[in-house]
């Protein structure tokens, strides 16, 4: 009798165990579906950056000019790498022959990425913590942003999931790093933040270096045909943030607006703007050559915080982008120090404090542009 409850008890509890991943997946999916009718602000910047591409306008120029203006944020033109301009000409292209509004084509890649981060966390813990791993896809799938919003415009889950592929090949294979690293830079430039890491990291720099250079160049051969071309395209993509005035709710404005600890007025917004990307970097070399600190992850989540930090634009999306890499520098320290404690509460009161943030900006403060 013993030997059948046992022999049961395996097959009921694997079964379990699959319908609780599915059970979360389905859930998350069935949201975010809900939600594909919306189309969102960013629907007409990208509706205008296909059209001016399509007419075989100047597409970063326009993109130059409309920064000119910097308080008219709804007005600022796409200001990114081409990945989502190939990607949505592509989809602005099929609409008519499927017959489906582009904005809800747009959302198919966009749940795609989003689900595969959810799943690639999971199979990434499981085989040594599937509670673990359970905990990391639910995270993701409910993250803040998803628990606190409702809507589905956003695009970010694309090149959060190219981050999270290059951060798992790093020290593995060079050219697969080099690959998604590149392809999450032409879709957001966020990744950079990381750039010092995959150089030490890499068993080649050099190698990862030229499969970054070759891919990136060939992403960008049509809008770097001259000399002139090629100053608008990077003018287009990377300079103009550099400028950008405060947006969103950036953590140190709240602190200066609600504690009247003034911070903006006394340094320029300029030495943050270069405080949230090149202090990472100090940050990383410091922690792997200084404290000796080797995990990549615990690495990557010391630059994501700084510009968590740092950074004076910050919008509600952006406090997910960095959600998987916390879950897995957190469940390597715990798994180092043999206390889970330390992967589940860091994850749990940033969840909270993120769904807490994320709040303020319903009846919170608004961001005065002078």
């Amino acid at each position: 009798m013993n030997i059948l409850r046992s022999f049961l008890s395996k097959p009921l509890l694997k079964y379990l165990k699959i319908s609780a991943v599915i059970l979360v997946l389905a859930c998350g999916t069935f949201k975010r579906v809900l939600d594909f009718p919306e189309s969102g602000k960013d629907y007409r910047t990208y509706i205008s950056a296909i059209e001016t591409l399509l007419s075989g306008g100047n597409l970063y120029q326009q993109t130059i000019e409309s920064y000119k203006n910097a308080g008219d944020i709804g007005g600022h033109g796409y200001a990114y790498f081409p990945g989502f301009l190939y990607l949505f000409t592509f989809l602005y292209a099929l609409a008519p022959v499927t017959q489906i509004p582009y904005y809800i084509l747009w959302k198919i890649p966009v749940l795609l990425c989003d689900l595969g981060v959810a799943i690639i966390l999971f199979k990434h813990l499981y085989k040594k913590n599937y509670f673990a791993g359970l905990f990391a896809l639910t995270a993701w799938i409910f993250n803040p942003y998803m628990a606190a919003r409702s809507g589905y415009s956003l695009v970010d889950p694309i090149p959060v999931f190219f981050i999270l592929l290059s951060l798992i090949y790093l020290e593995k294979d060079d050219v697969l790093t080099a690959s998604f690293f590149t392809l999450s830079v032409i879709f957001k430039p966020i990744a950079l933040i990381f750039l010092p890491l995959f150089l030490i990291k890499s068993k080649k720099w050099y190698q990862f270096v030229l499969a970054c250079g070759i891919i990136f160049i060939i992403v960008s051969i049509p809008f770097i045909l001259g000399l002139k071309e090629i100053t608008t395209y990077l003018n287009g993509t990377l300079l103009v943030h550099s400028n950008r005035v405060l947006q969103g709710r950036p953590f140190l404005f709240y602190i200066s607006y609600f504690y009247k600890i003034e911070l903006f007025q006394i340094i320029p917004l300029s030495v943050y703007n270069k405080l949230a990307t090149f202090f990472g970097w100090v940050l990383i070399l410091a922690g792997y050559f200084l404290f000796k600190i080797k995990n990549k992850y615990t690495l990557a989540s010391l630059s994501a915080l700084n510009f968590l930090i740092f950074t004076p634009v910050l919008n509600r999306t952006y406090l997910t982008w960095f959600v998987p890499i916390f879950l897995l520098a957190t469940f390597e320290i715990s798994q180092k120090y043999k206390k889970q404690i330390l992967y589940y509460l860091p994850n749990i009161l940033y969840w909270i404090f993120c769904f807490w943030y994320l709040k303020q900006w319903e009846d919170g403060f608004h961001v005065w542009h002078p």
